[in-house]
């Protein structure tokens, strides 16, 4: 479940990078006739950058990296046997994050001028990255997803008595 949960996140992320024509790239996907947020479908990566212009800061870029560290934490967690548990936890977080963002900075749009709207929707490439997450809490908190590590026996364990 970890590795398919990184394996999923990473598409999401940088799938559009190497694959424009991916199918499930499109995270966001903004409508609308204003000029401070451009219609069309919006990738991980287009979409961190808008956000940034909002916010005129590296906010958005904090949280996709902190994405890319989720899956990087799964693939460790799988590959070394070790419990880490939250990770998938605090990649949704990150993903609420790009959510409610978007969505305010579309409803102050709205309200700065009464002529165009801007309407926003998820698309299958969010989801997808939310369903990663979840993948990769829910297989870091498998009970037998590490293998546990035996510690030796005590002195005088085992030894029969006269």
């Amino acid at each position: 479940m970890l590795l398919l949960g990184a394996a999923l996140l990473l598409t999401s992320l940088l799938g559009p990078v190497f694959y424009s024509s991916l199918p499930l790239s499109t995270w966001f996907t903004i409508s609308g006739s204003r000029p401070d947020l451009p219609a069309g479908p919006y990738t991980g990566l287009q979409i961190t950058r808008l956000l940034n212009q909002w916010a005129a800061g590296p906010y958005a870029w904090f949280a996709f990296g902190w994405l890319i560290v989720c899956a990087a934490a799964a693939l460790a967690i799988s590959g070394i046997g070790e419990r880490i548990r939250n990770f998938g936890t605090s990649g949704i977080l990150a993903l609420l994050f790009y959510a409610v963002f978007l969505f305010l900075a579309a409803y102050q749009s709205n309200q700065q001028a009464p002529s165009g709207n801007a309407a926003i929707s998820v698309g299958y490439g969010f989801v997808l990255a939310v369903v990663s997450c979840v993948l990769i809490e829910a297989g870091a908190r498998l009970p037998g997803a590490v293998p546990v590590r035996r510690h030796a026996p005590a002195a005088g364990a085992g030894q029969e008595k006269p």
